[in-house]
Parts: structure tokens; sequence; C-alpha cells
């Protein structure tokens, strides 16, 4: 039996084993193993589900990027050739949701793997084909619901919307419809205009100025009669030929003489003050007088236009024809700007979004109103201290690749019997992430024709300048004829005025600096126009059917300058200017009867007062203030007396020392020679 306890036996029990170490072999499985499984994994997945995801990523940001779906038929990636295949892409319109706004049948590039490998994306060229726009969707797109309006101002989405937008709000939007309804079915104005007396604010005015420049009168009788009289110029007269003014014997005379001459000349500058200051008075009031004469004259027109308005008097007014007619047409254009502006505020750099984060009002904006700076108020939580201003040194990488940049993609598309894609062609260079790294702008150039639509002459040109301090973007947008769908003007319930098929040619501009200052410019000319209109009144709808079938051409111009959020609208068209000439020339002589029995009727109210004052008025300016003028004018006449005396005063004493000098110098020669007997 074996003593466990023994030394000898434990030192055995208590030696440490010995490491094994196996041969290592050339492959590390243990390392290559997990790589392998990774690798494997990761292309199983790219190959069996990246397309698929991406496909859905890209679907879902386009979604929520644009509001609209975006559908794609294929996605398909390539990563040992570094190609992408994207096929049918689909744009939902947000105003057609059955339609999309533009299909893209396949896009196709390669990816830079030098560019790739340094975490850099760079497509040399893009292929872009079989472009089309307004195609018929297989269902409905889902089109996302406008924001919530903020709870300061309303949206502007919901605003755009509203059918009082423009210059002309809902109200006042039929009145040329209403006016001239009303206007051609009312007959006798004089009962109307027999009881207006009680509304003329002019006459009562008039009244209140005849009052008060008649009480003002009595200040000017009293101011007159303190100005110097006749008498009181012979005084003066009299004066000034009691002075000497010659065969003075010495200066102390002549002083004398100057004295008086000067004593009696303050006298009359007394006198000329009083006139002057009371020809300032009359001057003064004549001014005021006037002014009031004008305000009268104003105010007579003011009650002219509201006894119109009162009696149904069409204003025909080209500007105000035109923004009423085309505000519907023009709204369109006012959503797509809200959305630029929207998208522009959403994915900018926080740098340029600042300029144009602004809501726009578009009701104020088409009414000519300008918005009010609103005053900051001032941040009273704590601030740091600003830095102080240092030297900030940029080494730019002239020979990198920026992050992200498409140097060239090529549009192309061409009909053919299978399907009309139209027939485009045109660019677009350097979508890329840092402008100024590569020196170079966003530059469009497309342009094409879609026969299907009978779109012809489409041209696009555009660019985004990002090299300098002040961002720059601007675009040029042409279409040479396109068909355009019958389109209701204007509809109430006295009628209706719309337009039919006709073709129609664009050109527009838009352009920005700094995303601060906006210039956008619409030029739309009708051809091959025909009019439907309807009227209650059968006379009314005559009228119309004869104004408007003499029009077959027509243009619309819109103008949107400033920034953005006081910018200046104005709208223009020959359509205006043409219903006007035609609508006027139609009613000018029961315009013209009318007119002359208003004018008639303020004559007889006011014409009397308006008199009287302008009786007033030539008082004051060819009586009183004549007065105060030739007092003025005789007592200057008197100085100029005075002044002359005084002059030949002197030159008397001066001829007559010069005598006497003359007279002892002679004595003194004479005495000189007989001493020197000569």
């Amino acid at each position: 039996m074996t003593d466990t306890n023994h030394p000898e036996n434990n030192s055995k029990n208590n030696s440490p084993k010995e490491k094994v170490y196996k041969e290592g072999g050339l492959i590390r499985w243990s390392a290559v193993i997990p790589f392998v499984v990774i690798v494997a994994l990761c292309g199983i997945y790219f190959t069996l589900f990246f397309d698929t995801h991406m496909k859905a990523a890209l679907e879902w940001a386009g979604y929520k990027a644009l509001g609209t779906e975006v559908n794609i038929s294929k996605f398909e990636t390539s990563f040992i050739k570094g190609n992408v295949a994207i096929t049918g892409l689909e744009i939902t319109s947000a105003e057609q949701p059955d339609f999309n706004s533009i299909e893209l049948g396949s896009i196709r590039y390669d990816v830079n793997w030098d560019a790739l490998l340094r975490l850099k994306f760079v497509v040399e060229e893009m292929a872009v084909e079989n472009v089309q726009f307004m195609s018929k969707r297989k269902y409905r797109g889902k089109v996302a619901p406008p924001p919530p309006p903020a709870e300061d101002k309303p949206g502007i989405a919901s605003e755009v919307k509203d059918k009082a937008i423009g210059k002309i709000d809902q109200k006042g939007k039929g009145n040329l419809l209403g006016d001239l309804s009303a206007f051609m079915q009312t007959g006798d104005y004089k009962a109307q205009l027999a009881n207006i007396e009680s509304t003329l604010k002019s006459k009562q005015m008039a009244n209140d100025l005849k009052a008060k420049w008649a009480n003002k009168q009595t200040e000017w009788d009293a101011k007159v009669k303190a100005l110097p009289k006749e008498s009181d110029f012979k005084a003066y007269k009299v004066k000034f030929d009691a002075i000497k003014v010659k065969d003075f014997k010495s200066p102390q005379e002549l002083d004398a003489s100057v004295k008086q001459f000067n004593a009696l000349k303050s006298e009359v500058d007394a006198s000329l003050k009083i006139v002057n200051d009371t020809k300032n008075e009359f001057n003064a009031d004549l001014t005021n007088i006037k002014a009031d004469y004008k305000n009268l004259d104003e105010q007579i027109k003011t009650d002219i236009s509201s006894i119109k308005d009162r009696l149904k008097i069409p204003k025909i007014d080209a500007k105000q024809i035109a923004t009423s007619i085309f505000m519907d047409y023009l709204n369109p254009y006012l959503r797509k700007l809200d959305k630029v502006n929207e998208l522009a505020n959403k994915y900018l750099p926080p740098k340029y979004s600042k300029m144009v984060n602004e809501k726009l009002d578009s009701k104020a904006l088409l009414a000519g109103k300008k918005k009010k700076p609103v005053a900051k108020e001032d941040d009273d939580t704590i601030q740091p201290h600003p830095r102080e201003k240092g030297v900030t040194y940029e080494f730019p990488v002239t020979n990198g690749y920026p992050l992200f940049w498409i140097q060239n993609i090529k549009v192309s598309s061409k009909s053919n019997a299978q399907a009309d894609y139209g027939d485009i062609s045109g660019v677009i260079k350097n979508i890329v992430s840092n402008q100024r790294q590569i020196g170079k702008q966003t530059e469009m150039h497309i342009a094409g024709d879609f026969k299907s639509q009978n779109i012809q002459g489409l041209k696009v040109d555009a660019f985004l300048n990002n090299l300098k301090e002040e961002p720059a973007a601007g675009m040029d947008f042409a279409v040479a004829s396109y068909p355009l769908q019958a389109l209701e003007l204007m509809k109430n319930n006295d009628g209706m005025i719309a337009l039919g098929q006709s073709s129609i040619n664009i050109e527009a501009h838009a352009a920005t600096v700094g995303f601060k200052t906006y210039d956008v410019g619409l030029t739309n000319v009708f051809n091959n126009v025909k009019f439907e209109v309807g009227a209650n009144q059968v006379v009314v709808e005559e009228l119309l059917k004869n104004t408007f079938n003499q029009l077959t051409t027509f243009d619309l111009k819109a103008q949107i300058k400033g920034e953005l959020s006081n910018l200046d609208v104005d709208v223009e068209s020959s359509l205006g200017r043409k219903l006007e000439d035609a609508l006027t020339a139609s009613i000018k002589a029961k315009v013209d009867e009318l007119n002359k029995e208003i004018k008639a009727k303020i004559d007889g109210e006011i014409g009397k007062v308006k008199g009287d004052i302008e009786k007033q008025i030539a008082t004051l300016t060819k009586g009183y203030a004549g007065q105060a003028n030739d007092a003025q004018a005789k007592l200057d006449a008197q100085k100029n007396i005075a002044d002359e005396k005084i002059a030949a005063a002197k030159k008397d004493l001066e001829n007559k020392a010069k005598g006497q000098a003359q007279d002892a110098g002679k004595k003194a020669l004479d005495a000189l020679k007989k001493k020197l007997k000569f």
C-alpha cells in the first residue's frame, strides 16, 4: 500500500506539467474559416438580397423626398464589373396620380473603382434612356398628404388651393360678368341718382372748406388794411424831397443829410417788413387753399367711383381682367414654386437652407402686398463670448476625388413602333458634392419632341454655380408648341368663360442669387383659340360672344421679382387689352351717357360751392397778394430813390471839392509866375 503523505510521492504530484505544442500548418484555419464565412454571407446577401433592399430603399427615399410614389421595376448591381442598372423608374404626378410626372426606361452607369476604394462615389458617365412624361400608370400612385400648416401661419399648399388667390379676391373675381349683367339689364339711372346727395362726402367737404376760407377772408381784410396806403407813400416822398442833396459847404452838412436819409430808410424798412410778413402769410394760405382744392377734387373722384360701384358700371381694366381670368391658370406654377422652395429648404446644406427658410404667402403675393420686416426678439439666454477673429487656412484637394461626383449623364430617347418615348437628347454635367474642388458648375442641356403628345421644340438649359461666395442658379425653359386642353377661366352665378382646346408656346426663365433674390418670368402665346362663353342675361351672352369670337390669339406674361418673402408679381395679357377695347366699345354709349349724368349730378350738388372756393383763390392771388406785392414795389422804389439821392449828394460835394482845389492851385501858380517874372 502506498503512502500518499510520503514526501517523495508529494513532490511527484506537485511538479508542473510540460506544454505540448502542435505542429503548425501553412493555413491558419482559425482565422480563415470566420473570414470565409463572413465573405460568403456578404456574397450571398449582395447576390440574393442587396438589389431588392436597394430598390425598396430608393422607392422609400423617393417617396419621402418628393411626396409621391416612386416605383422601380428592376435594380441590378455587379460588384465585379462595378456597374448599376435601373429599369423602369416611375415618379407619380402629384396633380394626376393616375399618371407619371416622368418615367425613365433605363439608367445605367459604371462606378470608378479607384474612387470607390477611397470611399468616394464617382461615375464618369451615366446613360438615361426612354424618357416619357405623363405616361399612364398601371395603378393609381400614392401621394403624400400635405403637411399640417404651422400654428403661426397657414401652409402654402392650402393657400394655393384657396380660390381666393390673386389680386382680386373670390368675391371680386366674377365682378366682370356680374357687373356686365347688372349694367346691361338696369334701366333708368336718373331715379337712382336722385337720392345720392346724402352719400356725397365731397359736398360736405366743399361746404366745410367754404366756411373755413370765408373766416380766413376776415383776417385777410384786416391784414390788407394794415398795409401802407397811398398817403403813406406820398408822405415818404415829401420827406425824401425835403432833405438837402446839393450845395453842401462842408462834409458835415453832407453827413447830416445822409443820416436823415438813413433814418427815413429805416422807417421804410419797418413798413417793408410788415408788407413782407403779410405777403408770406398770404402765400402760405394760398398754398393751403390750393391743397384743399386738390383734396376736394380727389374726393369728388372717389365719390364718382363709389357711385359707379353702386350703379354696377363695369370696371374694364386690362390688368384687372388679365389677373382675374388667369388666376386659376397660374396656380399650378405657384405650386411648383412652392414645391421647389420646400425641397430647397429640406435638402440644401444649412448655410443655404436658411436663405430659403421663408413661408410664401401666396395670397398676399399675387395681391401685390409686401411682407413687413419682423423685429427680431432679444434672446435673453446665456450666450458664450464670440471668438476672436483669426485666420482660416484652406488646403483644397485639387487632384483628389470629391465625395460624390457624376461627371456626365447622357439623356437619350428615340420613338419606335411599340412606344413613343419622345425624341430627346441632352446632357447633365457635374453633379458633385463640392464644385469648388473640381472648379466646374453643374449644367443641364436637354432638347427634344414628344410627337404622341404633340409637344414640339422642348428645350431646357439650367445651371447651378456654387463656385463663388454667393451661389447662383438659373434655368431657361421653352416649348415651341404643345396642345392645351379645355380650361375654365371664370365661372360664377352670372356666367362662365372657358378656353377650348388650343395650341400654346412657352418661354420661361428663373434665376436666383444667393437664394435671396429671385427673378422668374413666364411668357405664353395662345394660338388657334376658341372660347366658350355663357351668361344668364341674353344681352350679356351676345356681347361676350361677339367680343370673344374676334380673339384667336393672345399672350400671357407673368413676372415675379424680389426677395422670397417680399416678391413683386405682375401679370399682363394682350387678352386683357383686347377685351378692354372690345367691351369698352360695346358699352361705350351707355357708359358715356351715365358718366354724363353723374357729372351733371356732381356739378349740381358741388359746382356752386366749388366755384366759390375758386373765387376765394382768385381773390387771394390777384387781390390781397396783389396789393401786398404793389406795396412792396412802391416801398422798394422809395428806398432806391433815397439811395440815388445820397449818391448824388456825395457826388456834388466831391465835384465841389475838386473845383475848389483846382482854383487854389491856379492862384498859387499865378503868384509863382509873378515872383519869377515870367
